[in-house]
């Protein structure tokens, strides 16, 4: 495991509760999605997972070590595990992309050569090279949230966590976003994403945690924990369409995916 949450529980001021004893275990190189309505707790967890927030009990571990909350210990922990908010404005900043995408870098003393060499890389990564120069202002929503995904790839960190990536996203902006996550994916980087598309979660993702209520009630393989009715049924969810049609099996449903999208 590379991220552990053990025991999270939070509140937000005037005692709301969020996160209840959470328990998650994120793999090395895989993709896992955690997948639960809205108001769920998805986006407070993902807020912990990189010390945005700190929990009133429980904690976080990377390789197995309990993580700090000190200044340096924040600086190395966002090193390692990568945010991207729902909202990009919320994340874009500079006056263009590449002064965007460059202040991470920047701001762990990196020098200009390193910097140029990261944040080109990332958004090569992205397909948004030739935005370089681009106002951020000027960007499509689809851009904005590729270069907020590029800013935190130039990080190079080892986790990137998203918050509902495709949302705000049209057909087109959803199937080029996942295109580019898929490459980051094969090329090393564990993804860890929340949504409430349990047809996105079964194509794209290896592994699914099930969130409803501040903690995790079920997770493991997408297509055993995609397939207990009664687990998503407890998160107000239903089956993936193509296990509704009666698809065997998960690769013939993702061949079936993949055969719709060159129609489109």
């Amino acid at each position: 495991m590379i991220v552990e949450a053990r025991g999270l529980s939070y509140a937000y001021p005037g005692g709301v509760p969020a996160l209840s004893g959470l328990d998650l275990a994120v793999e090395r190189g895989r993709r896992l999605a955690v997948l639960g309505p809205n108001g769920a707790g998805k986006t407070t967890l993902l807020l912990h997972l990189n010390g945005t927030l700190k929990p009133a009990a429980g904690s976080v571990l990377l390789d197995g070590t309990a993580m700090g909350y000190s200044r340096a210990a924040l600086t190395g922990w966002r090193k390692r595990v990568g945010l991207v908010l729902q909202e990009p404005d919320d994340q874009l900043f500079a006056a263009n992309v590449a002064e965007d995408v460059s202040f991470g870098p920047l701001n762990l003393g990196l020098g200009e050569a390193e910097t140029r060499r990261r944040v080109d890389a990332a958004l090569d990564a992205l397909g948004i090279l030739d935005l370089a120069d681009r106002a951020t202002h000027m960007l499509s929503f689809g851009q904005k949230k590729r270069v907020a995904i590029a800013g935190a790839l130039a990080m190079e960190p080892e986790v990137l966590l998203l918050d509902e990536p495709l949302a705000g996203l049209d057909h087109q902006g959803g199937k080029r976003l996942l295109a580019a996550l898929d490459r980051l994916a094969r090329a090393g980087t564990t993804l860890v994403f929340t949504t409430h598309e349990v047809d996105l979660a079964y194509e794209f993702a290896d592994r699914v945690a099930l969130f409803q209520g501040g903690r995790v009630i079920a997770q493991g393989e997408a297509a055993a924990v995609l397939a207990d009715r009664a687990s998503l049924a407890a998160c107000g969810l239903e089956p993936p369409l193509l296990l509704e049609l009666g698809v065997r099996t998960r690769d013939e449903a993702l061949a079936l995916m993949a055969a719709r999208r060159k129609v489109y």
